[in-house]
């Protein structure tokens, strides 16, 4: 399915622009397994694998040379010893998988420099190429200062882990993760990526305020008007209306 520049990678959280050549994931949160698991709900850790497995699937598909982490590549604030090697591990897997990695600056990415360096690769606090904007989101536009930004069409952000909840008849709700799409402005174009992150929670966007979104940058675009597409690794891609419609 086609949105805008990009295409979503059948049902992954992923997109990818054919015209850079460029793979796009967001919100990956190396080490929630454990995070999760110290406050008493066991998860398996197996978060990591199934990543590198889907990142492979994905660069396969269509043949992607270069990939675009979009913040949040790890969960802990504090980076403990074993976060620390899982994000090794995932960017040796990266470099041996793709000619280039770029990776934008998360309000979860503190004390990697040293493992992204290892690997020849420096944090970004924005990335811009062919007219698009790739931002984390956790920040108001106005606050980064991005060269050239009259050229800007499409802003790319994550940080908010958008779903849909929906609710059968007898009131039974499920929660999809989804790719959201709309006008951030009169002049340009927003994609909200769901998180990677197969167990990150995500945000009901159909279901809770504007003022209690997390993004500074979705509550200042036109949230009901945007259209959303539900990734579900299970069912596939589901197309929604706009947001106030739901």
């Amino acid at each position: 399915m086609k949105v805008l520049k990009f295409q979503i990678v059948d049902s992954l959280p992923a997109i990818y622009n054919e015209r850079i050549d460029l793979l796009v994931i967001s919100d990956l949160h190396l080490g929630l397994e454990k995070t999760m698991t110290a406050k008493g709900n066991y998860i398996p850790q197996n978060q990591l694998d199934m990543m590198k497995k889907e990142i492979k699937e994905a660069k396969d598909r269509k043949g992607a040379d270069r990939i675009l982490i979009n913040g949040d590549l790890k969960n802990q604030f504090k980076t403990s010893y074993s976060e620390n090697e899982e994000i090794k591990e995932l960017l040796n897997f990266l470099a041996f998988s793709f000619d280039e990695i770029i990776v934008v600056e998360g309000n979860h990415d503190t004390f990697i420099d040293s493992a992204l360096k290892d690997n020849g690769i420096e944090m970004k606090e924005y990335h811009l190429e062919d007219g698009i904007l790739f931002v984390h989101g956790d920040r108001r536009l106005k606050d980064i200062d991005v060269e050239d930004e009259k050229g800007v069409d499409i802003v790319v952000i994550g940080h908010e882990h958008p779903a849909i909840t929906l609710k059968d008849d007898i009131g039974v709700k499920e929660k999809i993760p989804a790719l959201l799409h709309g006008n951030l402005d009169e002049e340009r174009k927003l994609v909200v990526l769901p998180a990677f992150s197969r167990i990150a929670n995500g945000t009901s966007v159909n279901e809770i305020p504007k003022r209690e979104l997390l993004s500074p940058i979705l509550k200042n675009s036109d949230k009901k008007g945007m259209k959303a597409v539900g990734i579900s690794r299970e069912a596939g891609l589901l197309e929604f209306p706009e947001i106030s419609k739901l």
